[in-house]
């Protein structure tokens, strides 16, 4: 297998798996490196890939103002919207213009985009653990076993009295 088919798959593959916070990540990820594609493109004076590049950023910036859920938080989701509005604008105009200085913009926006989910998604797996903690003292609070058994598998905290 060529490198780029092992990495054609590699992507596939984390694609399909991802959740769909990961899927925004992954966006945002691949924004990133299509704009320093594009930067780079543009510092070696290469205009097809740099069209490509800003095209790929543009897609990028697309399914994510479509993957915006409006119906959670219309707020949030409409200022993201305008966002990603004022992003692509800035593309297209940096690649007419052959502007540098607009891609460097939108790149350090992606960026921010990204540190920002990222510390969100952070923020949300640290929760998540600590609900499985909880629930898991639960759940091993629950697990106590019969008191008509003979064990003495109880909580040792467990003051309960069994008189009739």
């Amino acid at each position: 297998m060529s490198p780029v088919n092992g990495q054609r798959e590699y992507i596939k593959q984390r694609v399909l798996t991802a959740s769909p916070v990961e899927l925004v990540q992954i966006l945002y990820e691949t924004g990133i490196q299509a704009l320093d594609r594009a930067i780079d493109a543009q510092n070696s004076g290469d205009v097809i890939e740099r069209g490509r590049a800003v095209s790929k950023a543009i897609e990028v910036l697309s399914e994510l103002q479509a993957s915006l859920r409006h119906d959670v938080s219309e707020q949030y989701s409409r200022t993201l919207s305008g966002l990603y509005s004022y992003m692509r604008t800035q593309l297209m105009r940096a690649h007419a213009e052959q502007s540098l200085s607009v891609l460097q913009e939108v790149a350090r926006l992606f960026n921010t985009l990204l540190e920002g989910w990222s510390g969100a998604m952070a923020r949300l797996d640290a929760s998540q653990a600590e609900d499985s903690e909880v629930a898991g003292e639960r759940v091993a609070m629950l697990s106590v076993s019969d008191p008509y058994s003979g064990d003495s598998g109880y909580l040792a905290g467990d003051c309960r009295s069994w008189q009739l």
